[in-house]
């Protein structure tokens, strides 16, 4: 007799449930009777009907049809311009972010060995404190061999980031300086003012 008067958490949470469903739906409607004027739903109701009927009517081209091609037209318009509006920006900076890594992966400007970038940069620095850049001296700033160096430069001439300059007279010297792809190699590599 004690188990009849068990009962089971299911059946708990069943009442519980009914019982709080009861409760929000007369709440619901104690708030609907005070706060929102019924008549409004009886108004939309007719207002409805009249739509529909309008809809039905039968005429050469039926309303509905003609409704059905505007909402369409709309539609796709709506749905063109949203695309427009939210891929404008995107593709804008998916472009700039494309530009760039093709820009690394495919330089405009031929590949340097390790020596060829330290001369590069050494007659960057030169140009930058508007200093001569003469054997010597880039010799001593990148810490090669007059040989190397001689060998490289004659690499940068072929391919034309680096002129060779040549004064005659009494004190005739021979000085190098960055072609204009130089500079521009320089701009895009290292710091040239």
């Amino acid at each position: 007799m004690a188990a009849q008067g068990k009962h089971t958490p299911f059946m708990f949470k069943a009442m519980a449930c009914s019982a709080a469903g009861f409760l929000v739906a007369w709440a619901a409607m104690k708030l609907l009777d005070t706060y929102f004027d019924l008549t409004l739903m009886a108004d939309t109701k007719g207002w409805l009907l009249r739509v529909l009927d309008w809809l039905l009517l039968e005429t050469p081209l039926p309303n509905w049809s003609l409704l059905t091609i505007i909402m369409f037209s709309i539609s796709t318009l709506s749905v063109a311009i949203y695309y427009a509006r939210i891929t404008d920006g995107a593709s804008g900076e998916l472009h700039e972010i494309e530009r760039k890594v093709y820009k690394k992966n495919n330089p405009e400007f031929p590949r340097l060995t390790e020596n060829q970038t330290l001369l590069m940069e050494a007659l960057t620095y030169h140009a930058n404190f508007r200093k001569i850049a003469n054997l010597d001296s880039i010799c001593k700033l990148v810490s090669l061999s007059t040989l190397e160096v001689e060998a490289d430069l004659k690499q940068l001439q072929v391919k034309r980031l680096v002129r060779q300059k040549v004064t005659r007279g009494t004190f005739g010297a021979t000085f190098f300086e960055l072609t204009l792809a130089g500079k521009d190699y320089a701009l895009e590599r290292f710091e040239l003012t």
